[in-house]
């Protein structure tokens, strides 16, 4: 996710900015709407759970739920697309100023772990793009990198295609234990909404504190000091 460049950027007069970052925050509410509802919109209406998110499992299940094969194809492509195409825009623009807020809020001591995926994005970049078409944090940051147009929505258009096609594939190979697990989603749907809001609720607290506890340490290694 880009929440560094729209915590920094909320001011902005900037209308390519402002646009982006409304279209990012329309797709991060509605993913976790669909995620949260997940279990309801499933036999429902597997066409609304992809168009607000087309991660894997939903995918998955959209397939023995009844979703036309064309539909299926259109809709989840289409938002993989839409997630990608955006993260990597604002990483391109904008990342400089995201990731210089982001490096404040941790006092200049990014994770190792990103330190790692931009050093294997600088080298693999499209490789990433390839595998996990659609991911915010690599597309950002290939955005960032500099990764060229080109190349990222080749790899990108070339991924979203490759994911849908097998998963479509192993969702009809897996078609029978796949209805089974359906049935029991649909007995217990009002239970796993439930589970799932207040997992969120509580991922979305969690995130909230790390940034406030990030953001007090950084003032409180700003202050000036009354040693004697």
């Amino acid at each position: 996710m880009i929440v560094s460049d729209v915590a920094v950027d909320t001011r902005s007069r900037d209308p390519r900015l402002q646009t982006l970052v409304l279209i990012y925050v329309v797709l991060y509410a509605a993913a976790n709407i669909a995620s949260v509802m997940a279990p309801r919109l499933v036999k429902r209406s597997p066409e609304l759970l992809l168009a607000g998110s087309s991660r894997i499992r939903h995918l998955l299940f959209a397939v023995p739920a009844g979703i036309p094969t064309p539909a299926y194809a259109a809709i989840g492509f289409v938002r993989l697309f839409l997630a990608g195409s955006v993260c990597y825009l604002l990483g391109r623009w904008y990342g400089g100023r995201g990731f210089a807020w982001l490096d404040r809020q941790l006092g200049n001591q990014r994770p190792a772990t990103l330190r790692w995926l931009e050093r294997a994005t600088d080298r693999v970049g499209w490789l990433f793009v390839l595998v996990m078409p659609g991911s915010n944090i690599v597309c950002a940051l290939v955005g960032h990198r500099r990764m060229a147009p080109r190349p990222f929505f080749s790899m990108l258009v070339i991924g979203t295609a490759l994911r849908l096609w097998w998963v479509w594939l192993a969702a009809n190979y897996w078609e029978s234990e796949l209805k089974d697990a359906l049935k029991w989603i649909g007995k217990y749907q009002w239970w796993l909404i439930g589970g799932f809001l207040a997992v969120t609720l509580a991922q979305s607290y969690r995130r909230t504190r790390a940034v406030e506890r990030a953001a007090e340490t950084v003032v409180t290694q700003d202050e000036p000091r009354n040693d004697v």
